[in-house]
């Protein structure tokens, strides 16, 4: 193969193991839009929900019953469920003339044909209106901030036309769990006394999909840049290392400010504030720990993701 050629993936067959494999073939393209076989994008996106949550439990002036808080983490995972279902759905949908020239994305079914423009807008639609009924229990301002998600979410595949930071939108769609878990309990996080923690964390929240999001496309920065899509990992392609160190910085800086205001003990800085490190991979490790009047605690390494997708892009080229 030539030097800078991408290699053209097989042709499309149907699958033949997996949790695909036992569904009838006409379903199957439809569980393949929602990346059905591919939960770890409900893992990042619930991830921001059960932090908003154990948040909401540290910042409440009174504490929060267990079975309130693990009932909103059950719901909040149905909502996450259908809202990146219906995200992948409808960016596969905007962004199919681009996925039909990307080796990666070429074989996804709306791109390959299998499901028509009109097919997946209706099928976003339903699955995100499952999604709000999922929330149905929630306070308006826990709705409110669930529209303002969905929202963010359908701008982001046209970013991607015309800026190189779509992420932000991206990453914005997921931070906005920092709000609206709290608010589902019961507790304000806009308060005076709550806003400069609640900002430090969605603006964390944003910084960390950066990250991520900018780690996954390496992958697809040849085709990129053929195609015209435009993002973080093609303007940056040239000073990685530099950038990813500047968000872990940021993320750092940010968790310290959300701590420190809100009193938390030297288990918190100890794990998420001194925890960016280079580790013996030369990878970037950074965890995230939240406990709450409850006792609960929730835990989250960078470098395993980091570690995963560059692994996988690297089988891909």
């Amino acid at each position: 193969m030539a030097p800078g050629k991408v290699s053209s993936p097989p042709l499309y067959s149907p699958p033949t193991k997996g949790l695909l494999s036992y569904l009838p073939a006409s379903w199957v393209p439809y569980a393949e839009l929602i990346r059905l076989d591919k939960p770890h994008g409900i893992y990042m996106i619930l991830y921001p929900y059960i932090l908003g949550t154990l948040y909401a439990a540290k910042i409440s002036s009174a504490p929060l019953p267990l079975p309130l808080v693990l009932n909103r983490i059950i719901q909040l995972t149905i909502w996450t469920f259908f809202l990146r279902s219906a995200g992948c759905a409808w960016n596969d949908n905007i962004d199919q003339d681009y996925d039909r020239q990307t080796a990666r994305c070429r074989n996804r079914p709306i791109a390959r044909g299998a499901i028509s423009t009109f097919q997946g807008h209706v099928y976003a639609t339903a699955l995100i209106a499952l999604g709000f009924l999922s929330l149905q229990e929630f306070p308006f301002e826990s709705k409110a901030s669930a529209a303002v998600a969905v929202v963010l979410a359908c701008v982001y595949p046209f970013g991607k036309r015309f800026t190189h930071f779509a992420q932000v939108p991206l990453g914005a769609t997921l931070s906005v769990a920092i709000v609206l878990a709290p608010y589902s309990v019961g507790v304000d996080p806009l308060s005076e006394a709550n806003i400069l923690p609640t900002a430090s964390l969605v603006a964390c929240i944003i910084m960390l999909v950066m990250f991520y999001d900018v780690v996954y496309a390496r992958a697809d920065t040849a085709d990129d840049l053929k195609s015209g899509v435009k993002g973080m990992a093609v303007l940056f392609r040239n000073w990685m290392t530099t950038l990813l160190l500047s968000l872990i910085t940021g993320i750092t800086a940010l968790l310290f400010v959300a701590g420190q205001s809100t009193g938390m003990s030297a288990l918190f800085f100890q794990l998420s504030v001194t925890g960016p490190a280079k580790d013996d991979h030369d990878g970037i490790i950074c965890i995230m720990f939240l406990h709450t009047k409850d006792q609960l605690s929730v835990t989250m390494g960078i470098n395993g993701c980091t570690v995963n997708i560059e692994q996988k892009a690297r089988r891909r080229k």
